[in-house]
């Protein structure tokens, strides 16, 4: 070999082998995540479960070493950097600003819920962070020339009720002619309601015999319960978040009202918030998008839905947590913890644009309890689609609930009961 080609052989093999200790050398002494959530006010029944979640995510990873960072090849630990927003869009803006700015987090998470992640998404994107957007799922958030953000746990709210969209065009063939849809104006479950509106009109048959939205803060229905009443729906269709679905079912309660069709959206996502607010036994018969809590997807990574039931009940107890359900939201929040953890396995550093194209590397690749993980080019999420259920009794003397897939059919395990006995 010639000299200079064996010199620069040897300096090519020096460069790269103090590359490997000073690879090890920058690696942080923890990866932080910063994250809101909303211990008290309207949607704190949403937030905490997933919080909570996260925690125990994060220190499950903890106890093992950390988690594998493959841009330092080497487990490193996680902090959370959580702050309570108490509800209040604006001071969930103030303070994602501040995860950015002040606390500098490797990782940033949206609070649950459109109506809280609104403020986040334009905050991120001046600052060109990656929102983590954990179950923010309107449409709006998301577009061409905004890579800033990336949908986690459930589907972009004008794709989750394509099963109740579908089924609609089915109603006739039960009988149904007259339906009523009642929902809060908040984007996720506006954006719910547009659809199902959309599908009535475009159904020969049907009519909207009731169509009306209020704010998200309504918490007495029992006036909005006999306007829907007076307007003698065959369905009655019922959108808004948990706080307003168990005072609507309190309301339904109180004045013993019955529907031949009953479709909520939380009935079958949140059974065990229901089953403590004793608002369960207004949702017998009654149909609902069948999330992860009550369905069980087929589970390629991470724990299944039984196995994480089991060791978030657990966590919940020996932290004497009160009032914490296993529901969806806690399910959405161990599903943001698996994405960040595939994410960084996988990333080759930790700047934001590496860390986004390493959650798009795992769109169409990953299936966790949460479902098949696919994400549309402009981040919004097009998997984890929910077929639709209908709450049965379960079987007689073990107090539990029974389920059955409705549509579409080729998942479907029984007919729909209609009318509602």
């Amino acid at each position: 070999m010639p000299l200079a080609s064996w010199f620069r052989a040897l300096c090519f093999a020096a460069a790269a082998a103090a590359a490997i200790p000073a690879r090890a050398a920058d690696a942080p002494a923890e990866i932080t995540i910063g994250t809101l959530y909303a211990g008290s006010g309207q949607l704190a029944s949403a937030s905490v479960p997933l919080h909570v979640a996260l925690e125990w995510w994060a220190d499950g990873l903890n106890r093992q070493g950390g988690v594998y960072v493959k841009a330092f090849d080497r487990k490193i630990p996680l902090r959370l950097v959580s702050y309570d927003d108490q509800s209040s869009p604006a001071l969930a803006g103030n303070l994602t600003n501040q995860l950015i700015t002040r606390d500098k987090v490797d990782i940033l998470l949206s609070d649950s819920t459109s109506v809280m992640t609104a403020s986040a998404v334009p905050i991120a994107r001046d600052h060109r962070m990656l929102l983590w957007d954990v179950t923010g799922s309107s449409p709006n958030f998301f577009s061409a020339d905004n890579p800033y953000i990336v949908l986690l746990g459930l589907a972009a709210t004008d794709r989750y009720p394509q099963r109740l969209a579908e089924f609609i065009g089915e109603m006739p063939k039960l009988g149904i002619r007259r339906v009523a849809l009642l929902y809060t104006t908040a984007d996720y479950t506006a954006f719910q309601a547009a659809a199902a509106r959309k599908a009535v009109q475009a159904t020969p048959g049907l009519t909207l015999a009731f169509d009306r939205g209020v704010p998200a803060n309504t918490t007495d229905y029992t006036l909005l319960l006999n306007a829907v009443q007076a307007a003698a729906p065959d369905a009655f269709l019922e959108f808004g978040y948990p706080a307003n679905e168990i005072a609507f079912l309190h309301a339904m309660q109180d004045n013993a009202s019955k529907f031949k069709f009953l479709f909520t959206g939380y009935g079958l996502t949140e059974m065990d918030l229901m089953r403590r607010n004793n608002v369960a036994d207004q949702l017998m018969y009654s149909f609902a998008l069948a999330g992860p809590a009550a369905y069980s997807f087929k589970t390629e990574y991470g724990l299944d839905r039984d196995q994480f039931r089991i060791a978030f009940e657990n966590w919940v107890a020996a932290h004497h947590l009160a009032g914490v359900e296993f529901g969806f939201n806690a399910l959405a929040g161990y599903q943001a913890g698996l994405v960040i953890e595939r994410a960084l396995a996988v990333a080759d550093s930790l700047d934001q644009m590496a860390l986004r194209r390493a959650v798009f590397s795992l769109s169409g690749r990953l299936r966790t309890l949460d479902g098949p993980f696919v994400l549309a080019p402009d981040g919004s999420q097009s998997g984890e689609i929910l077929p639709l259920g209908q709450i049965v009794p379960g079987r007689e003397g073990d107090g539990a609930i029974g389920l059955n897939i409705v549509w579409p059919p080729e998942l479907a395990t029984a007919k729909p009961i209609y009318p509602a006995p």
